[in-house]
This record gives structure tokens, C-alpha cells and sequence, in this order.
């Protein structure tokens, strides 16, 4: 079963990835084959009463010159993923 993982964050090109826990979630997600789905605090909303994002595809990578990789933006409703991590500024 593929798992549908949106991850709303703070800004992941501003994240130090050998100490944070949200990028090592996503290290694992990825690895077992779950697509990600990128979003900031911003790009929530609600529309005609339908919980929504914008949300961009993501892949992440342990490379500390290039950790991550952002697809196209696109409108989704949440419904829409299975799991969504709300990790804006964790402990």
C-alpha cells in the first residue's frame, strides 16, 4: 500500500539535516517507497469548507549541498493524503 505523506513545515532550505527529526522521517517515509508532499503553514487553507493546500512533490536526499527537491506546485484538498506531519517549529 502507497502511502500519501504531506509534511507541513518551516522552510526545508533553511534546515540543518544532520539534527532534524522531520528530515530523518522523511529520509524514512521516502525509503519505504511513500510519496511526499511538501507544504508551509501559508499554503493551508480552507475553500468552500474543504480543508486544502497548495502542496509541492518531494524528494529529499542525505547530501548536505543538495538535501532536497521540490516538483510543480498544485492545489490539492487534504482528504487527499493519508498521513499529514504537522512539524512547524518542533522541539
Amino acid at each position: 500500500m502507497q502511502i500519501q505523506l504531506g509534511i507541513v513545515m518551516d522552510p526545508i532550505s533553511a534546515i540543518t539535516i544532520k539534527k532534524d527529526s522531520s528530515f530523518a522521517m522523511l529520509l524514512a517515509a521516502q525509503a519505504k517507497g511513500w510519496p511526499l508532499f511538501y507544504m508551509e503553514q501559508s499554503d493551508l487553507f480552507l475553500a468552500q469548507g474543504i480543508a486544502s493546500a497548495t502542496v509541492k512533490p518531494l524528494q529529499v536526499f542525505e547530501d548536505a549541498q543538495n538535501w532536497y527537491a521540490l516538483g510543480e506546485a498544485r492545489t490539492i484538498a487534504l482528504s487527499e493524503l493519508d498521513v499529514i506531519l504537522m512539524r512547524k517549529d518542533p522541539p
